[in-house]
């Protein structure tokens, strides 16, 4: 007899399943969730806001990502509390563009969570069929493409590159495709097979200097598609890196800047020798705290 996970489903309805260990739902649970809901309800009906009553789609959409860069954050402060606010926020813009899509065609929630609820079941056969938990995860990534593969809604793709949104941050998108890639066969074996790629697309970059903004152009994205691969390989992922680096500059420029002020002088006015010593000092580690106590 075939797994079926509609069945599986409809088992759980009631009924909590026992390999769920520790559970974490609540009572509370639905009482919010069907707090939030009729909420949105409210303010997208006839005596709603009038704000959220124009709200469409992609200007959701663009809420979204805002959110989603604001928990980013709290995530990489451990903030928990704030962890929780954030999710919150992102619940809220969620139920919101479910609401606009009922009014336009009828879609429930409770539809669309079944849904999601069977694609994880139906992807997952290794913990809900078999209960194979030692599988590789080659052989679960296998597995996650060839049950998607076979989903209506992804029958027409022809390319194992289809699916990748190009709205992504590029860095991101460049890892993703060249993960796909490599899925099938078609990747460096190792981070260190990617170094002397990474040297043939810069010397490529220099020679382009003299050939005009286009072709830099293109060769200085080749060479950041190459570091992507490389990153990628080496278990980092590049929007991550490069975010990272975007705020070490940030601290380190504004140290300068505080250094700079201390001084009484302008930015504007120092020279490039200044520049160069205000960030040699911003470089260097603060020296540890003192335990008053001591």
């Amino acid at each position: 007899m075939t797994f079926d996970p509609t069945r599986y489903l409809e088992t759980l309805s009631d009924t909590p399943d026992t390999r769920a260990r520790p559970l974490t739902e609540s009572p509370e649970d639905l009482r919010g969730f069907r707090r939030l809901s009729r909420i949105v309800d409210h303010l997208r009906g006839e005596n709603g806001c009038p704000f959220d009553r124009k709200q469409t789609l992609a200007a959701l959409v663009s809420d979204l990502k805002d959110e989603i860069f604001e928990l980013e954050e709290s995530v990489q402060k451990e903030d928990h509390d704030n962890i929780a606010r954030e999710m919150g926020d992102l619940f809220v813009i969620l139920f919101m563009a479910r609401r606009i899509l009922w009014e336009r065609s009828g879609q429930s929630l409770g539809g669309i969570l079944d849904k999601a609820a069977h694609k994880m079941v139906s992807r997952h056969p290794h913990v809900f069929e078999t209960h194979t938990p030692e599988k590789s995860l080659e052989a679960i990534w296998e597995t996650w493409e060839e049950k998607k593969r076979k989903e209506p809604e992804h029958r027409d793709r022809t390319s194992v590159l289809d699916g990748i949104p190009l709205t992504m941050p590029a860095l991101t998108v460049a890892a993703k495709q060249g993960q796909k890639a490599g899925r099938v066969g078609f990747d460096w074996p190792s981070a260190e097979g990617v170094i002397p790629k990474v040297l043939e697309e810069w010397q490529e970059v220099l020679e382009a200097r003299q050939e005009g903004s286009e072709r830099l152009s293109e060769e200085i994205g080749d060479l950041l598609f190459v570091l992507a691969q490389f990153a990628r390989l080496s278990g980092i992922r590049p929007e991550e890196a490069l975010a990272s680096a975007n705020r070490k500059f940030k601290d380190r420029f504004q140290s300068m800047e505080r250094a700079a002020s201390e001084k009484g002088l302008p930015l504007s006015s120092l020279t490039a020798e200044q520049w160069e010593n205000l960030w040699e000092s911003a470089k260097k580690p603060s020296p540890p705290l003192k335990d008053p106590e001591k």
